[in-house]
């Protein structure tokens, strides 16, 4: 009797481990998932500043992810269906692990369904990643902790027979409709969440303001614009069906803020392509600028189309000035930016000097920014598609909005 008893606390003891890891995993997918979301609005609307910590490279780039059709359900972040999914189950296995429960076997088993919902959910958001060109570090992880979430629960309770889960689900309609509650509750708080957040930041309406910018942009005049002067990006190589044309200036806040949700939507568009174009805020070298100035914002431009031209790393020190723009403006030397960026991008800084003082570069600034004036640029970020300017074009909907009128 005794032997029995004492094998009995020590599978007990087993299971609550298992249980414990089962919690453990669920808590840090939360944080992942409410990380992803917090990036998808950031995103999507502009606010995000920088350059994402999970942008590791050109294949294991969370932005592009993001920034594709597949970041959201019924326009609902994928993120946040996980975030509240997980919480629920977290709540399942805390009160299971934590015997908080009159029948923890059978709450245990109602976390394992839950936990199955995860899975399943991981699995297809798995098999459409082996779709795209891109990967997102922190989705692979929130995949991986699933199935760690999964196995654990599975290891960690009793009496997993078809017999007793069937049971167990007939319950949810009769005397455990507490569980019928939770099921309700995901899509639930996965709408009020959304929509709370929609309007506390005032983008509740963004669909129609889409929808407004695309109708002001299908009726404007075409520019034309030298599409070999200016950095390029296109992630594939057929035609492009739409041709996003920017004008910004590096120390430009506005133009930091635009850049992150341009290159995304770019990067999860094959058929789109993205060509920068500096119009430096600074009479030095834009005659559409009066008062004269600085020469450093010229000087920030010349920098980038020279390291372009010096290693093909314009992009490279396009990333650089605006992820390090406070410093830039803080710092009003245009030599220390020069020395900076030289080592961020592995060029020589004598080669870097030379070429920013060279007549032709300063010239090619100097008519990139005289399209802008052509095209009666009134502020900085400036978005063109397809020659038409596109208000508000660097906002993900927006952008979303225009493409999908032209791929009709």
């Amino acid at each position: 009797m005794k032997l029995r008893f004492n094998e009995g606390m020590k599978n007990t003891a087993t299971k609550n481990k298992f249980l414990l890891v089962a919690l453990l995993s669920t808590l840090v997918a939360v944080g992942v998932h409410l990380y992803l979301t917090s990036h998808y609005y950031g995103l999507k609307f502009g606010t995000i500043e920088g350059t994402s910590v999970c942008n590791i490279n050109e294949v294991m780039n969370c932005d592009a992810v993001t920034a594709s059709k597949y970041s959201a359900f019924l326009g609902i972040p994928i993120a946040l269906w996980g975030a509240i999914t997980n919480l629920i189950l977290l709540y399942f296995i805390a009160v299971s692990r934590f015997n908080l429960v009159q029948d923890k076997d059978k709450t245990s088993r109602y976390a394992l369904m839950f936990s199955g919902i995860t899975l399943l959910a991981s699995l297809v958001m798995g098999a459409i990643s082996t779709t795209m060109e891109n990967l997102c570090i922190f989705c692979l992880s929130a995949y991986a902790l699933s199935i760690i979430g999964f196995v654990s629960l599975w290891m960690g309770t009793d009496d997993k027979s078809i017999a007793t889960l069937s049971e167990d689900v007939k319950d949810v309609f009769s005397a455990e409709r507490w569980v019928a509650g939770f099921v309700v509750a995901i899509p639930a708080l996965a709408f009020l969440g959304n929509l709370m957040y929609l309007e506390s930041q005032g983008f509740s309406k963004i669909a129609k303001l889409a929808e407004e910018k695309v109708a002001y942009w299908q009726v404007s005049p075409v520019q034309s614009f030298d599409a070999t002067k200016g950095l390029s990006l296109q992630k594939g190589t057929m035609e492009p069906v739409m041709t996003i044309v920017e004008f910004a200036d590096f120390r430009c806040p506005h133009c930091k803020h635009a850049a992150p949700p341009l290159h995304a939507f770019t990067k999860s568009h094959p058929d789109v392509k993205l060509i920068f174009k500096p119009f430096p805020l600074d009479g030095t070298c834009n005659e559409a600028i009066t008062g004269g100035g600085d020469g450093i914002s010229c000087g920030l431009a010349s920098a980038v189309m020279c390291a372009e031209k010096l290693a093909n790393k314009g992009w490279v020190a396009h990333d650089y000035f605006f992820d390090n723009q406070m410093e830039i403006i803080q710092s009003s030397n245009l030599d220390k930016n020069l020395e900076d960026v030289s080592k961020s991008a592995g060029l020589s800084l004598e080669e870097l000097k030379a070429c920013v003082k060279d007549p032709a570069t300063q010239e090619l600034i100097r008519n990139m920014a005289a399209e802008g004036k052509t095209a009666q640029i009134q502020g900085t970020p400036a978005v063109f598609v397809n020659g038409k300017v596109l208000s508000g074009g660097q906002l993900i909907p927006v952008l979303e909005a225009a493409y999908q009128t032209l791929k009709k």
